[in-house]
């Protein structure tokens, strides 16, 4: 269920640094495993998202589907079926041919702009191979910049040579006019674990651009005792803020040890935001934070909500 264990809503504090942290840190995946909802079914938690959950400002976009599912959507809306009250940020995955992509999703926002519930198409994501970068960019480029999306790049950094597909992927982002995104994948075949996430990190961080994380983080911190997965989200968005204000004095090694840190009290908000002699606060937390777009893709926003209500609502 996305329901909140909590009891009713907490407004967003600008002066409390976990608010600031935590907003818009998600882009809903209810589609995806291990939720693996239906589309009516995805839809539907996302519209009630605002109402069910205790952060709704936790909410950045409010799906990620791919393009067939997308097309359902678009139906939806033209029928005035969503089940939506607001415009819908859709994260768009390339699951076509770039041509195809990118004639949907200009279809996405022109045919639904003057729908009570337009389709904004926030963001386009595309798995790219060594070498390939340069050239998948070029394909999205212009539909991009037509809508107004981001376009995130994933590139495998599961196999070798990853760090490679990583430098490619990260100067390929830096060679861009507008901002583009670097995307990576911690949980199925191609994901990856706290060491090569810390390096991802870092380029992404080092260079000043956008930063997307999925798979695996419905969870603040890791705790063995309630669930399987070796990082945490709470413990991911410190690290690149951190990394991003601090850069080389963040070094890989505290990264890693932030991404798989199991206690609630290692990370400090009493004045900004601190891991071990790591610090930064909250004004420079604020920057940081609005610097550059930064979100972690999950199939569930109430497991957050829930688990930020036991851990920190004390």
């Amino acid at each position: 269920s996305e329901s909140s264990a909590g009891s009713g809503m907490i407004p967003f504090d600008p002066e409390r640094p976990l608010d600031v942290l935590g907003e818009k840190l998600f882009d809903y995946a209810g589609m995806f495993p291990p939720a693996a909802r239906s589309f009516e079914r995805a839809l539907e938690e996302s519209s009630a998202l605002p109402t069910s959950l205790e952060r709704p400002w936790l909410l950045a976009n409010d799906l990620v589907l791919d393009t067939k599912h997308a097309r359902l959507l678009l139906s939806a809306v033209k029928h005035g079926k969503s089940g939506f009250t607001r415009p819908i940020r859709l994260t768009l995955l390339a699951s076509e041919s770039a041509a195809s992509v990118c004639e949907l999703a200009l279809e996405l926002a022109e045919t639904t702009s003057s729908c009570p519930t337009p389709i904004v198409v926030a963001s386009i994501e595309v798995k790219c191979s060594l070498g390939g970068c340069a050239a998948s960019i070029s394909l999205f480029r212009s539909c991009c910049s037509k809508v107004g999306a981001l376009l995130g790049i994933e590139p495998d950094l599961s196999v070798e040579p990853w760090r490679e597909a990583l430098l490619e992927a990260a100067h390929a982002a830096r060679a861009e006019a507008q901002p583009l995104a670097l995307k990576c994948r911690c949980t199925g075949p191609t994901g990856i674990g706290a060491a090569r996430l810390a390096q991802a990190m870092a380029e992404a961080c080092d260079a000043g651009i956008p930063f997307k994380v999925t798979g695996g983080f419905h969870h603040p911190i890791v705790e063995p005792a309630k669930h399987e997965y070796p990082m945490g989200f709470l413990n991911l968005a410190a690290a690149v803020m951190l990394r991003r204000s601090l850069g080389h004095g963040a070094p890989l090694a505290a990264l890693e040890r932030l991404l798989t840190n199991a206690s609630p009290t290692a990370i400090s908000f009493t004045k900004g935001l601190v891991f071990e002699s790591l610090g930064i606060s909250l004004d420079e937390l604020r920057r940081v934070k609005h610097s550059q777009p930064f979100s972690i893709g999950s199939c569930s926003l109430g497991e957050p909500d829930a688990d930020l209500h036991r851990l920190y609502d004390r």
